[in-house]
C-alpha cells in the first residue's frame, strides 16, 4: 500500500496585500498542480488579483524534474 503524507501548511507572512505560505511536503509534479489550480482560481475570483511569483526550491524550471 502507498503512504502518502499529509501536507503541513505553514503562514509565514500575512498582511492586507500580501501572503506567503509553504506547503510541504509534495508528491512529485503535484506542486505544479497545485499552483496552477491557485493561480486560476485567484484569476478568475478576485479582481485586480495577479500572481506575481511562484518559488519552488530545488527546481530551476518546470520541465528541470
Amino acid at each position: 500500500m502507498i503512504e502518502i503524507e499529509r501536507p503541513k501548511i505553514e503562514r509565514v507572512e500575512l498582511n492586507e496585500d500580501y501572503g506567503k505560505f509553504v506547503v510541504e511536503p509534495l508528491e512529485r509534479g503535484f506542486g505544479i498542480t497545485l499552483g496552477n489550480s491557485l493561480r486560476r482560481v485567484l484569476l478568475s475570483s478576485l479582481p485586480g488579483v495577479a500572481v506575481s511569483s511562484v518559488k519552488i526550491d530545488g527546481v530551476l524550471h518546470e520541465f528541470s524534474t
